[in-house]
């Protein structure tokens, strides 16, 4: 068993400074490499065109894909199977794939299905979670390196509950793993973090307030018995910011979201909609005009949301809505500058991904993104857990 110890007594948040570095094309002999990608939830499907999670897996097939890919969850709704098949097209139908419970996940009973009789056929496991979430938390060994994957939305007597904590069941059951392991390096993969982090490049912050911190005491036990156990980092999801940083001693590292394009494009629903509104009140005899008011009047959440994503609230919106559609359907450069406007004004994120690498001496993390348009990924940041 390894321990540490830690006089924590607070989250006093760290925030570890990020550099570049060179790619590193091939996995070096004798270490370890793995894949982290989380949060690519419905956009892992050809049937429905929304493939862009598979830029990410070419990404990674190009970087070197390592020995396994591991995904803290949200992975997908219809199920998951279109995840893995993806991965098997691009990184093999013989490469390690293990899944982690994410909050969308129990919506689905599909998806549960899946995931409960996907997690019998992952190898190398060599513990199985307390009764009610044997199928959904487990840990399992790769060479000198330990790794558990815990269901936290697991509720003490089922694994599909849909509030995201620790339970007492599941802290008994991660201690009990945790104290049990000689392996020298330990990480741990959960859904939610521990408490939230902004993203690395704009600094947006979501579920803050609702992941594990909306419980401070039981964030905090999770936090210090990682702590006790000197696990190295403890891998999350959720936000679909991508953020690493060291909270009082224990490495918190979010890979954002793999969707390629996090959010469709705002303005090509509008112009949708506008179209839609317009084209049927003409078939009814109805000016353009009064179509436009009663698409407001019909769905005035959306459109005030689409019009702030675009950088055009706080003007007339008949008028706008009329200038909008009448530009976005003439001028060919419109839907690329009204993208760019959605990315900024919502502060959108880059698809991402981690490389980790666990060496003899230390371990590190190249960190790829992409440029929030489904383009191709870089290195973007690499640093070193210590």
């Amino acid at each position: 068993m390894r321990s540490t110890s830690t006089s924590a007594t607070a989250f006093a948040i760290i925030i570890i400074g990020f550099f570049s570095a060179a790619v590193c094309a091939d996995d070096p002999g004798g270490e370890l490499v793995f894949i982290v990608a989380a949060d690519m939830r419905n956009f892992a499907h050809a049937d429905k065109g929304t493939t862009h999670f598979s830029g990410a897996c070419e990404a990674i097939e190009a970087v070197g894909k390592g020995s396994f890919m591991i995904s803290p969850g949200d992975l997908d709704v219809y199920p998951p199977a279109a995840v893995r098949e993806l991965i098997d097209s691009t990184l093999g139908e013989e490469y390690p794939w293990y899944a982690v419970l994410g909050n969308h996940d129990p919506e689905s009973p599909s998806t549960m299905e899946y995931l409960r009789k996907y997690s019998l056929t992952v190898p190398n496991v060599v513990n199985r979670g307390p009764e009610g979430c044997e199928e959904t938390t487990y840990s399992f060994d790769w060479g000198d390196a330990h790794f558990v994957v815990v269901n936290q939305y697991f509720d003490g007597e089922r694994d599909w509950g849909l509030k995201g904590e620790m339970v007492p069941e599941l802290m008994e059951w991660l201690e009990a793993d945790l104290a049990a392991t000689a392996k020298d390096r330990i990480f741990v993969f959960g859904h939610e973090p521990i408490m939230p982090m902004p993203d690395m490049d704009n600094g947006r912050i979501r579920h803050q307030g609702d992941s594990l911190d909306e419980d401070p005491e039981n964030a905090f036990a999770f936090h210090q018995l990682l702590l006790r156990y000197g696990v190295d980092a403890y891998f999350c999801g959720h936000t679909h910011n991508t953020s690493f940083a060291k909270l009082n001693g224990l490495w918190q590292l979010d890979p954002g979201h793999a969707r390629g394009i996090e959010e469709a494009s705002y303005a090509d629903q509008m112009y949708e909609a506008i179209d839609t509104a317009i084209t049927e009140g003409r078939k009814r005899g109805v000016a353009e005009g009064d179509a436009l008011r009663q698409l407001y009047r019909d769905d005035a959440y959306h459109i005030d949301r689409w019009m702030k994503y675009l950088g055009m609230e706080e003007q007339p919106v008949t008028q706008t809505l009329a200038q909008f559609y009448t530009e976005y359907a003439n001028d060919p450069e419109a839907r690329e500058r009204y993208y760019e406007k959605q990315i900024y004004h919502r502060l959108q994120t880059r698809s991402s991904f981690f490389r980790v690498t666990v060496g003899d001496e230390e371990v590190s993390v190249e960190i790829y993104r992409d440029d929030a348009r489904g383009g191709p990924y870089e290195l973007r940041k690499k640093f070193v857990l210590n």
